[in-house]
């Protein structure tokens, strides 16, 4: 069994937000029961008022290059994130994602964690009906990492760049609070750093990758204040 000292404290700080996420959820769904009956339309309080939206997901994700370099071709891996969207009006919000999976590489049991930061607007086309598609993109950071220091007599790697992302999914808008999605997110940029051991360096040029990722997730928007 591998040890990873590092990747596996970056997880359990990542869990334990989700965790936290989903608690406040929950706690949310109880605040939103009271307003059941209140006759406040889905659609009219989606993103007209001033508010935000807590969002929980599970990934799978896929990349090419291996998230950065053709020596470290990674396998599909699932995954998890968390995010808050705060809409500006009726169809236009900015969203920020973290967003987390794990791999192994195709020829060897050596474990990956990609990470990946989205930033940027997101576009909603308001239908008839609860199903409502969306487009996005924007702003991303990468990084990709694992410890094989203890395990094999190995090292800390980490390798991290910059990034653009592009985004389309659907919304289906369960209530005014509540709602699941599905989306596909493609991210294509370059490492420009690493660290190996504790020296750290940078890349230049930086190692190209992109990877794409298919995400069911559940959204609670919060009143507005």
């Amino acid at each position: 069994m591998r040890q990873r000292s590092s990747s596996t404290h970056a997880f359990r700080a990542h869990a334990f937000v989700a965790v936290a996420t989903v608690v406040l959820l929950l706690a949310a769904a109880v605040a939103d029961a009271r307003n059941v009956g209140t006759g406040r339309g889905w659609r009219s309080t989606r993103y007209g008022r001033t508010g935000a939206e807590i969002t929980a997901e599970g990934r799978y994700l896929s990349a090419s290059g291996g998230g950065h370099t053709g020596d470290r071709n990674v396998d599909p891996g699932p995954g998890f994130g968390f995010g808050l969207m705060w809409g500006i009006s009726d169809n236009i919000a900015l969203e920020g994602r973290l967003l987390q999976t794990d791999h192994t590489t195709a020829d060897e049991e050596h474990g990956w964690d990609i990470n990946l930061l989205h930033v940027g607007p997101r576009y909603t086309f308001f239908t008839e009906n609860k199903f409502q598609p969306f487009v996005g993109a924007g702003w991303a950071k990468m990084t990709i990492e694992r410890d094989t220091s203890y395990s094999e007599g190995g090292s800390f790697e980490r390798y991290t760049g910059y990034a653009w992302y592009a985004a389309v999914g659907v919304d289906y808008i369960h209530s005014s609070a509540w709602s699941f999605f599905v989306r596909g997110d493609y991210t294509k940029g370059g490492y420009g750093y690493q660290t190996i051991g504790l020296e750290g360096d940078s890349i230049d040029p930086p190692l190209k990758g992109e990877c794409i990722a298919v995400s069911l997730g559940l959204s609670y928007r919060i009143p507005a204040w």
